[in-house]
């Protein structure tokens, strides 16, 4: 049952909740309305709507539960009191009659009821027809608890000015049948007082009386029968007025006897307002003089709090990138080994990968967990005494090779000998490894990286310095932090922002502390001072848990960052496969990308996005696979970078992220990224996005390929076209002007006219260029044997071979292609054509044509000076030839191209064993299905 429906109002309920409420209690109302689907003060809603279905159920189960039948009467009463009516009741009763409220009923009840609608016709002074009917498309009223309620509220108007209930009749009801509720009703008003009309006839009466007992003239009786009617109109008037005004007299006596209470009352209230106002004042205050101070104290906190809040954030931010990156090497070879591939670099890579970045994961998850204990007050140290020279040596071991790659010195400042400090030596360890860390990630190759042991009276300081840009003033107030970390435009972005803050704590476990010295530009110091107390040496009941970074955990786990400038190159499939950039600050997520990509792409690396924008601009690679978070250029500033060159712009660029929200993402759409990848992905995954942007990019460029071909086609055919017919009557005279005058021409003159017979021939080859690149996918495709073609091209070139060139042909012409004969025997001849040029006077031309593996292979190879290797690619763009200026347009091996590229085959050029050009083309067989059908 839908409740809530634009039928009937919530006014009309207000009655019959109550009644109910007063007979079934709270708690039965409750039960009755959760029967119903309700709650109770779903129906307190002033302007809230109520479907015809739920009032009729409400209804009838409240009737059902109440077991009483003249409920609905007590609703209908209740329904015209000042309780249900409110400011209403005492408007109507002042100023209204029952015709008027009848009249006012009809015209508000489309205000309460969107389900019917009422026509009024008046029969009598105070009779009215009343019909009620359903609206179109409305539902029909089903309960006869809803007609009875409308019966009885219509009875019951006058009654609103205590008159005697309406008397009404119900001829026809929809409940039966009729179209409409129709009610006949009649009711009476109230009379009017007639003080005046009995005396005006008791004056009448009196003058009838002594006109009986007494003869009187009709002049004298028309007198005193006015007379006495107005003396008695009038003493009956003033009997009416009196009483008015006695009436009025005591209301007024009412009204100021209540007025004088409550002014009295007023009074008191005043007195009591004004006594209260004073308390009031004198605590105001003393309570203002409280909420300064407690307003500075909580602003001095919302600052903590807001502060603390950004941290937090940060820190959630960036333990997600930490996070994600480790699960990503960990769960994209899981994957590919659960489903029996072979994971991106082999199995055994794939095995150190997951290892590594586990103990990673496991690092920082203990690194939160000591956190959480110190917090906790259940941190405590087990200081025995230990060699601490020996200490820092043992763990400044373990960055020699980091330190190699990255080409950074370190450098030790140690006194021979020193007593021995009492310390708990995983938690010193912990705290000089990340000091390490952080040093050797901020140094620059060709730096250095200071220890250097201090031993004082009272203390020993352990200091690491490094070479790297320094801390701006505003971050040293907040590096030893919980979740803190410098500004990312200075220093190497990510990290939890928890590794010094566990140095202090280390520290101060100790009973010492650290210090920070650093100027912008300048490198950092930082000193870990150690107390020599007495009572230090004292170990403790329990040994302390090992920190996040004890000895006995690999160090590479601690190092992942300080060795990431190590690229990666991959080969990839072959020298002609794709060109993919990886930019990624991450060692293992690089490697894991580049292998990943390496089965289709040759893969190039760089550790930043500022390298990977200089790579980019030098290689042009034809997708480019880039981190966000990463150092100095983060992604978003690298696609950004991109997207501002002409020769970068159109390179597919998808960001790899750990940051899953929609800001991220939209922001990474609006600096220009083509897709956005989340951490962890599987590498089929990345391959597949991957594959579909660089599909997309040749997609595109061949399509603008064909478009500027189309149009250089309609041009070439416009030129084509005025130019061949002069040049057909220059071609046809040159040489009967030539025979004619050939006997009267100096040597110079034939000459010059040879050269001129040579240039139109050279134009009207041109010409026939442009028009065959306007003409081809004209001719119809049919079966056509190329052999057939390639024989009578050579012999057509056969007749014009100097006698210096050799002309070797193998030729099987038995094989059947599909396509357009004419088209390919173009590409034939042309082919043939420029190797006659290449070998000019004397050479070798060789042609071939094989039937091979399914396939029609044509090879024409010359010993002419060749082509040189880097310019293999070019030979096939329209416009470009390796001619000299004039001598031709560049446009035979572009058109040549273009016609095998529609017959599905492929043409490519090599050098040739004879010396100069080799070309390769390969057409595609009628297939043995496609005979049958033939």
């Amino acid at each position: 049952m839908e409740v809530f429906k634009p039928h009937l109002h919530a006014f009309g309920l207000k009655a019959l909740v109550s009644v109910a409420r007063d007979t079934l209690g709270a708690e039965g109302l409750a039960a009755l309305l959760q029967s119903l689907g309700v709650r109770a003060q779903d129906l307190e809603d002033s302007n809230a709507w109520f479907s015809l279905q739920f009032i009729e159920a409400f209804t009838d189960e409240l009737v059902k539960r109440s077991n009483d039948a003249s409920i609905l009467d007590r609703m209908v009463e209740e329904s015209l009191s000042p309780k249900a009516l409110g400011f209403i009741y005492p408007l109507v009763r002042a100023f209204g009659t029952a015709g008027f409220t009848y009249a006012q009923t009809v015209r508000s009840t489309p205000r309460f009821n969107k389900i019917g609608e009422y026509q009024l016709e008046p029969l009598g002074p105070h009779k009215i027809r009343l019909s009620y009917r359903s609206l179109t498309d409305a539902p029909k009223e089903s309960s006869r608890y809803i007609c009875d309620v409308r019966t009885k509220q219509l009875a019951a108007i006058p009654t609103l000015f205590d008159l005697p209930p309406a008397k009404i009749e119900h001829p026809r009801c929809m409940l039966l049948g009729a179209d409409c509720c129709e009610y006949i009703i009649e009711w009476r008003e109230r009379r009017a007082r007639s003080h005046a009309v009995v005396g005006a006839g008791l004056g009448a009466a009196a003058v009838a009386l002594l006109g009986f007992t007494t003869p009187l003239s009709p002049p004298l009786l028309v007198a005193l029968t006015t007379a006495f009617v107005v003396a008695g109109w009038a003493l009956g008037r003033v009997t009416e007025l009196r009483r008015d005004v006695a009436d009025r007299v005591q209301d007024l006596i009412d009204h100021q006897t209540t007025l004088a209470r409550s002014i009295g009352a007023g009074e008191d209230r005043f007195r009591e307002l004004l006594e209260a106002k004073a308390e009031v004042e004198k605590k105001v205050e003393e309570r203002t003089y409280e909420l300064r101070e407690t307003s500075d104290k909580l602003a001095a906190t919302l600052d903590e709090v807001q502060a603390l809040d950004r941290a937090k954030t940060d820190f959630f931010n960036n333990v997600s990138h930490e996070l994600r990156s480790p699960l990503t090497l960990i769960l994209a070879p899981l994957e590919e080994l659960a489903s029996g591939r072979l994971p991106p670099g082999g199995q055994r890579a794939a095995y150190e990968t997951m290892h590594r970045n586990a103990s990673r994961l496991l690092r920082l998850i203990n690194q939160l967990l000591d956190l959480a204990k110190i917090d906790a007050g259940e941190m405590k140290i087990a200081p025995v005494p230990t060699d601490l020279i020996a200490l820092v040596r043992a763990a400044l071991a373990g960055f020699e090779v980091a330190a190699a790659q990255k080409g950074v010195r370190l450098e030790l400042q140690a006194p021979e000998h020193m007593p021995e400090l009492a310390i708990d030596s995983p938690w010193i360890e912990s705290a000089l490894i990340n000091l390490v860390a952080n040093a050797l990630r901020m140094t620059p190759t060709g730096k250095a990286v200071r220890i250097s042991l201090v031993d004082h009276v009272e203390h020993v300081i352990l200091s690491v310095s490094d070479d790297g840009p320094g801390l701006p003033t505003q971050d040293q107030k907040r590096v030893f932090e919980r979740f803190a970390q410098a500004d990312a435009s200075h220093h190497v972005i990510g990290g939890t922002g928890i590794g010094l803050a566990l140095v202090r704590e280390a520290a101060r476990l100790h009973g010492g502390d650290v210090e920070l010295v650093s100027e912008l530009g300048s490198g950092a110091t930082f000193s870990l001072e150690l107390p020599r107390s007495s009572h230090a040496l004292a170990p403790l009941a329990q040994p302390s848990a090992a920190p996040a970074s004890p000895r006995s955990q690999p160090l590479s786990t601690t190092l992942e960052a300080t060795d990431d400038v190590e690229q990666v190159e991959r080969s990839g499939p072959g020298p002609d496969a794709a060109l993919a950039l990886v930019a990624e600050d991450n060692r293992d997520l690089r490697a894991f990308i580049a292998d990943a990509l390496a089965r289709r792409y040759r893969v190039r690396t760089a550790c930043d996005g500022r390298e990977a924008f200089q790579l980019a601009t030098e290689l042009r690679p034809e997708v480019v696979i880039s981190d966000v978070a990463m150092p100095g250029m983060d992604g978003f500033e690298l696609c950004r970078a991109l997207r501002a060159q002409d020769h970068t712009r159109a390179i597919p660029i998808v960001l790899v992220t750990a940051r899953a929200d929609i800001a991220s993402v939209l922001r990474g759409f609006e600096v220009g990224a083509n897709d956005y990848l989340l951490k962890p992905f599987h590498a089929t995954e990345l391959l597949a996005r991957t594959d579909l942007h660089v599909r997309l990019r040749r997609l595109t460029s061949e399509v603008a390929r064909h478009e500027r071909l189309a149009a250089v086609g309609s041009l070439a055919a416009a030129v084509a076209h005025n130019v061949r017919n002069p040049l057909s009557s220059l071609i046809s005279g040159l040489p009967a002007i030539r025979a004619r005058l050939s006997d009267h021409l100096d040597q110079p003159t034939r000459e010059l006219m040879t050269i001129m017979f040579d240039c139109a021939e050279r134009i009207e080859r041109m010409t026939k260029d442009l028009l065959d690149l306007s003409r081809v996918d004209r001719e119809a495709s049919g079966d056509f044997a190329p052999g057939a073609g390639l024989m009578a091209c050579a012999r057509m070139l056969g007749a014009r071979l100097p006698v210096g060139v050799m002309l070797r042909m193998e030729v099987d012409d038995q094989a059947v292609v599909t396509g357009r004969g004419g088209d390919m025997n173009h590409v034939f001849m042309n082919l043939m054509d420029n190797a006659m040029q290449a070998v000019d006077d004397t050479g070798t031309i060789e042609i071939r044509g094989v039937e091979t593996g399914g396939e029609y292979v044509v090879t024409v190879g010359d010993s002419g000076t060749g082509i040189a290797p880097e310019l293999f690619a070019r030979v096939f763009e329209p416009f470009w030839t390796t001619r000299p200026a004039g001598a031709g347009t560049g446009l035979g091996l572009s058109l040549a191209k273009q016609i095998i590229d529609e017959h599905r085959g492929t043409i490519a050029v090599s050098a040739s064993p004879l010396g100069g050009a080799h070309f390769t083309v390969r057409l595609p067989l009628r297939s043995v299905d496609q005979r049958a059908v033939a």
